[in-house]
């Protein structure tokens, strides 16, 4: 590749890798400004932030205040005082013991007042008052030993219940009345005696077990349930200029949209684009090299995902709107189409990387999205294989559109959540109908900006309205006639070897459009006239024909034709020889061929270097000279047209016009295998129908063709025919 050549390329790949490393990480970066303005909590939130997910947070305080509650009503767990309940029959005999003593038991001599008694009761037992004491010194003996024995039998009967300090004086009021009523006591020795000595004695016959009830009230806190606050999907967790509480933004966290700076956001851009653009460069250069080679290819493929990042960050847009599973609308199908038929199919599917990158860079807690953007990728780009026409793009558009809706269903169904499924639906939907709409409404545009021949352009150009066409059919109608057949012929070799047969076709309907500018000077458009190549010295005669190459290259420029159609048209005769009127010039020099400069009359054009450009050199030459043969003899035989092709091919390959081809001998040979079936089909022998007599007929014979090799190709073949004397 000379500097020259190499130059613009490397331009180009510097502005493509330049648009995707540096101006899509500027649209992330200005979505970030507003998807990515990170939430504090306790602050007014600079955003809306919508769940797209079903979120459950835990309110701990909340929860702990709940437990504690719980275990606050959680009654102590009591036990039996075995001590306590011996303790308080123990106290009333020792009140009535004390009693006993103080009154003197059976010594008669003794006769101490009621008050002494009274005071030295109080002193043996501080816990009685005055009343009672005096009630018990009051009694006699033989009343004593009846209320003692009551209130003993009584004591013991509550000492047997169950009964916490503060259940004291309810059990007294309950049981005291019922055996009052039903003991015979003395006088009103019941309501003086035994009602306040029990009263006074009277304990808790239970006391609390810190463990047990320490284990009751944890079991109790811990059945309580976490107390949570849920955000369904699309649901607003915080709103603009709201103030964020903490649920919200833990809620916003584990969702991964608190944010941050739109710098972070562009450096993580920034990066994750410069990896995709040298994985790109090195795949290009290794595994499609003639992509590699191509600088506005490359530069549009750099403007697509550019595009589509701008796509991507509309929908997050969206989503940060409404719903999640509107993500689902991101047209990654567009995008491999649409490099699929500019481009190639299997850079097509290799948009898998930057198109589930993109996903993740804008929206990194979707990653069911970035797989659902793989796969219609991966749906997507098999369906431009087989266009052919414009109805099978709108078919391809309208059958990838209709997968759309399930893929997003699937994901929804397989990665969650459940809850975005009709959205999904939805926005697969929808984004079938982007597809559609994108696919079918940017390809004329970018084919036309950038020349590109791909299947819709070449169909375009294939219709024989075009401007082009029209005016060599009108201006050159033999040429047009050829070119139709060498048309023919290119697209079933190129079909054979595999080559692109619309490409080949095309170039071939357009390849001589240059002779509209002198069309009689070529021998398939003078008819009845005199060949003016008669008047002119070879040398002008030979630029005159070697024109019609510049020429075409021309109008096809002007017309902007792809530039793969323009350089099939400047290599359809590669650099051969204008053999007749090099002859011609070497005869008038007598014979000296060493006067004569052969370059003068070679053409100027390049050789082929592309498959389909190969095979319209050779089926160009082939169709004039057999068309000539055909013309003076009527039919010809298989074996003369297979021995014609033969020679013209070794002539070309002597000349070295297949050198910078792609073809490989082999294809070559295939190609050739072809051409002759063809004009076997078109020249086989007929049946000989008896000549009409009479003024009108006319003589084959009127006309002779020279058919010698150096006279079959343009000008040279085409003029040697004698005009009619």
């Amino acid at each position: 590749m000379s500097p020259t050549v190499r130059r613009p390329l490397l331009v180009h790949r510097i502005v493509a890798a330049a648009v995707v490393v540096v101006v899509v990480p500027l649209i992330v970066g200005l979505g970030a400004v507003a998807d990515e303005q990170p939430v504090s909590v306790g602050e007014p939130a600079p955003r809306t932030v919508f769940a797209e997910e079903q979120v459950r947070i835990v309110d701990g305080a909340a929860t702990e205040t709940a437990r504690r509650q719980a275990a606050e009503l959680v009654e102590p767990v009591y036990v039996f005082d075995r001590e306590a309940q011996t303790q308080v029959v123990r106290d009333v005999r020792d009140v009535f013991d004390a009693a006993a003593d103080v009154r003197g038991g059976d010594d008669t001599e003794r006769t101490p007042s009621s008050a002494r008694q009274r005071e030295e009761l109080r002193s043996l037992i501080p816990e009685i008052d005055d009343d009672l004491a005096a009630a018990l010194v009051a009694l006699s003996d033989s009343e004593l030993d009846t209320v003692e024995r009551e209130t003993i039998g009584i004591a013991q009967e509550l000492a047997r219940q169950r009964v916490a300090e503060d259940e004291i004086d309810e059990l007294l009021d309950d049981v005291l009345a019922v055996e009052l009523a039903l003991r015979s006591l003395p006088g009103d020795a019941g309501d003086e005696v035994v009602a306040p000595m029990l009263e006074t004695l009277m304990r808790p016959t239970v006391t609390v077990d810190p463990d047990a009830t320490a284990a009751a009230r944890e079991r109790a806190a811990e059945a309580v349930s976490d107390v949570t606050r849920v955000w369904g999907p699309g649901e607003a967790i915080v709103r603009e200029g709201e103030v964020v509480d903490p649920m919200a933004f833990r809620a916003v966290e584990e969702l991964g949209l608190v944010g941050g700076s739109p710098l972070q956001a562009w450096l993580r851009a920034t990066a994750a684009m410069l990896i995709v653009t040298a994985i790109g460069g090195v795949y290009l250069s290794r595994m499609q090299p003639k992509v590699w080679v191509n600088g506005k290819k490359l530069l549009l493929l750099g403007l697509l995902v550019t595009a589509y990042s701008g796509l991507v960050v509309g929908s997050a847009a969206v989503v940060t709107a409404t719903s999640s599973g509107w993500l689902y609308a991101v047209p990654a199908g567009a995008l491999a189409m649409l490099v699929a038929l500019l481009i190639h199919p299997v850079i097509g599917l290799a948009t898998m990387l930057p198109a589930s990158v993109l996903v993740l860079l804008v929206a990194p807690s979707s990653p069911a999205v970035a797989l659902f953007a793989a796969m219609a990728v991966l749906v997507s780009v098999p369906l431009t294989t087989e266009i052919a026409k414009r109805s099978d793009l709108r078919s391809a558009t309208l059958r990838a559109g209709l997968s759309y809706p399930v893929l997003a269903v699937g994901s929804v169904l397989v990665f969650g959540p459940r809850d975005d499924l009709m959205t999904a639906l939805g926005a697969g939907a929808l984004n079938g109908v982007i597809t559609a709409v994108v696919v079918q409404g940017a390809m004329p545009f970018l084919e036309t900006l950038f020349k590109l021949p791909t299947v819709t352009a070449l169909l375009d150009l294939a219709d024989r309205n075009h401007p082009l066409l029209r005016e060599l059919e009108s201006k050159a109608l033999g040429s047009y006639n050829h070119s139709v057949m060498v048309a023919a012929l290119t697209e079933r070799a190129c079909r054979a070897v595999h080559a692109d047969p619309l490409l080949g076709g095309v170039a071939a309907l357009y390849h001589d459009i240059g002779k509209v500018r002198q069309p009689h000077f070529f021998i398939e458009n003078q008819q009845g006239i005199a060949n003016p190549h008669d008047d002119l010295e070879p040398e002008v005669s030979a630029v005159i024909i070697q024109n019609h190459v510049k020429d075409g290259v021309e109008m096809a420029t002007e017309h902007r034709l792809p530039p793969e159609v323009v350089a099939c048209i400047g290599s359809h005769h590669g650099t051969m020889l204008v053999s007749y009127f090099y002859e011609k010039a070497v005869e008038a020099a007598g014979g000296d061929d060493r006067a004569v400069d052969e370059a003068t009359f070679r053409y100027r054009g390049t050789k082929p270097r592309s498959k389909e450009a190969a095979i319209l050199l050779l089926a160009d030459c082939c169709e004039a000279t057999t068309r000539s043969m055909a013309m003076s003899r009527g039919t010809l035989p298989r074996q003369d047209i297979e021995d014609t092709v033969d020679r013209l091919l070794h002539e070309r390959v002597e000349d070295g016009q297949f050198e910078d081809s792609e073809l490989t001998f082999r294809e070559l040979s295939i190609a050739r295998d072809t051409v002759v079936e063809s004009l076997v089909g078109i020249y086989h022998p007929r049946i000989a129908y008896p000549p009409k007599t009479g003024p009108t007929a006319a003589s084959v014979g009127d006309q002779v063709v020279d058919d010698r090799p150096e006279d079959a190709g343009e000008g040279a073949g085409n003029v040697t025919a004698p005009t009619r004397r």
